[in-house]
């Protein structure tokens, strides 16, 4: 036996690991197309179906018959190969007549700002969900000393829109509480789209790659949050979204740790849910030390020391107000209604728990609820994961791309917890903003897998296209019925 008969050619594991790839793609676009065909069923069924159990397709009943079938139809033609080449090249022919392309942040200031007056035009009409109605009254009170300025569940969210109100809005434009939380949550959201491009941009690295990433991310039900909506996760949102856009340079070792510290922090102060993120920023820090950007004493010296500084001015705030511990601790402590956190275990006892922990309508309401903030967020990274597993192939080339990853997931993971154990006082349909902003961190961490999952051009634009006509359709029925529901008497 000669030598050469004995070692392989060195082109064979190369061709073996194309054709791997290549079948790991394959595979991974018949799930996505089978998950979005059958969430386009679910839209079509929901008339057919309990509201209280399918609360997060039921806005689609809105549209006439007619129109709900024709949309779902045109967007399940794009799993057509002929169709779905033919929209991409009408997004090609675009892409190829758009002026300016290389004046890309200015182009993303304008589409932020246009993104502002859709904001407005199909704005929030209703104050159904959580405290929309309390807040509006609340922080308006006519007697000053019954006026909510100080609040311990969102502390600097509540204390920014009272001011607001009280020195600017109320006396120069003479309006409400209600229009200052609108006009703050459309302008949270302008900064939020001018952000999201200019980070996606880099982390995307191609045009084909950002439109992917700014497509998934744009579409989630999540979005309703700055459509004029009254309630305090707004800022919140643009909050965690800086957050994740400062842990990227920091996981590089091209920003500081402090940064993104600082960023989750404020958000922290914003609204004290988000708490329940630490295990992101501690893995976040670990990550930093172990590749050497920080040193140990460093490290923790930026992983400490925002937090204590935040919030020893929100304790020293609060206390100005005379709204301090003693109020944390009595008619402003965690749990809602009840105080209770979680969702009981094996009995209800109050009128704010609405099921018990591994109850079939806990499930129902979970699923309820990460449906509507990202119909595509959790299917696609568990896709991703099972593709993964399942033909060995790796996603990542340069260790900060895994790194962002990990720490994406480590968040995630902690914000699906918190909202499988914390008990919403109103249920999940009613308080479904409470988790709603942590469809931009999973769905953030799903967009960097997709991405990666399909390299070839091709399929990731056949894969993209028809995810993004999903979601968007999703979103647009929620968003669009909710500008045309009354208030609740």
């Amino acid at each position: 036996m000669t030598l050469q008969t004995q070692i392989p050619p060195i082109s064979t594991p190369g061709k073996i690991s194309q054709s791997k790839m290549e079948a790991a793609q394959n595979w991974f676009l018949a799930g996505v197309r089978l998950w979005g065909l059958m969430a386009l069923t679910l839209h079509l069924a929901a008339a057919s179906l309990p509201e209280e159990l399918s609360w997060s397709v039921w806005p689609y009943t809105f549209l006439s018959p007619g129109v709900g079938w024709g949309l779902a139809l045109l967007v399940a033609a794009l799993i057509i190969p002929p169709v779905n080449h033919a929209g991409w090249s009408w997004l090609a022919w675009l892409w190829r007549v758009w002026p300016g392309k290389r004046a890309r942040q200015w182009w993303f200031a304008l589409l932020a700002l246009l993104s502002g007056l859709l904001f407005w035009l199909a704005r929030l009409r209703h104050l159904r969900w959580g405290d929309s109605y309390l807040l509006s009254v609340a922080l308006s009170y006519p007697e000053a000393e019954l006026r909510v300025i100080y609040n311990w569940q969102a502390p600097l969210t509540v204390f920014t829109h009272q001011r607001l109100w009280q020195y600017v809005a109320h006396p120069w434009l003479g309006w409400s509480v209600e229009k200052v939380y609108i006009a703050v949550s459309i302008i949270c959201g302008m900064i939020f789209v001018y952000l999201l491009l200019s980070f996606l941009a880099q982390l995307g690295r191609s045009p084909l790659k950002t439109a992917a990433l700014a497509g998934l991310m744009l579409t989630t039900g999540s979005m309703q949050l700055f459509f004029g909506y009254v309630e305090n996760y707004t800022i919140v949102s643009l909050g965690l979204l800086i957050t994740l856009i400062l842990a990227w340079p920091a996981l590089a070792g091209e920003g500081r740790l402090a940064w993104p510290v600082l960023a989750f922090s404020l958000t922290n102060a914003f609204h004290p849910s988000t708490v329940f993120l630490w295990p992101g920023i501690m893995f976040l820090a670990w990550l930093c030390w172990k590749r050497n950007h920080v040193s140990l004493a460093s490290g923790l010296l930026q992983t400490l020391l925002p937090p204590l500084l935040i919030g020893g001015g929100v304790l020293a705030l609060m206390e100005s107000g005379g709204h301090g511990l003693s109020a944390l601790t009595g008619i402003d402590r965690p749990g809602g209604g009840d105080g209770i956190w979680f969702v009981p275990l094996f009995e209800t006892t109050t009128q704010w728990q609405h099921y018990t922990m591994f109850s079939a309508a806990h499930l129902l309401d979970w699923l309820n609820e990460h449906f509507l903030i990202s119909p595509f967020g959790l299917p696609l990274i568990v896709l991703t994961l099972i593709t993964v597993y399942r033909f060995r192939v790796s996603l990542f080339d340069r260790p900060g791309n895994r790194d962002y990853a990990y720490f994406l997931g480590v968040t995630s993971a902690a914000y699906l917890l918190l909202s499988w154990l914390w008990n919403p006082d109103y249920g999940g349909r009613n308080d479904w903003d409470l988790f709603a902003p942590s469809a931009f961190v999973y769905t953030l961490l799903a967009s960097h897998l997709l991405v990666r999952i399909l390299p070839s051009r091709d399929k990731l634009k056949e894969g993209s296209l028809f995810i993004i006509a999903v979601s968007l359709l999703h979103t647009a029925a929620w968003i669009f019925t909710n500008t045309h529901l009354l208030p609740q008497e």
